[in-house]
């Protein structure tokens, strides 16, 4: 009983003292993967035609040693990559496949950025 009335009176204490607003310097940078209960799909688009082929080569090479259904379609300068789930819903398994796809397009871009 007296815990009850210790978290009571702290709880009544952080409710009062509520009066601020906080603000955020930060800006968080929306998602472009598009989830839904099953899958999530992302369009990626190229400007540079090496980019694009050797995103898709890699995308081929990550196929090979992930247990992640992935799908990808090609189509001029646009890569859509699908990831859908073995269950009925989007598990951490295809999250961190998902953040593994981002890195294989953030490198493929350093890699091949054009020189000025």
């Amino acid at each position: 009983m007296l815990l009850q009335n210790i978290m009571s009176s702290y709880l009544n204490e952080s409710n009062a003292n509520s009066n601020f607003t906080l603000d955020n310097p930060v800006s968080v940078k929306k998602s472009e993967w598009v989830n839904t209960k099953d899958k999530m799909k992302i369009v990626y688009k190229f400007s540079n035609r090496k980019q694009k082929e050797s995103f898709v080569v890699e995308i081929l090479k990550y196929l090979r040693d992930t247990e992640v259904d992935l799908e990808t379609r090609v189509r001029q300068d646009s890569v859509a990559v699908v990831i859908h789930a073995y269950s009925s819903e989007i598990s951490e398994l295809e999250i961190e496949a998902s953040k593994d796809v981002e890195k294989i397009k953030k490198d493929v871009m350093y890699y091949y950025a054009e020189k000025k």
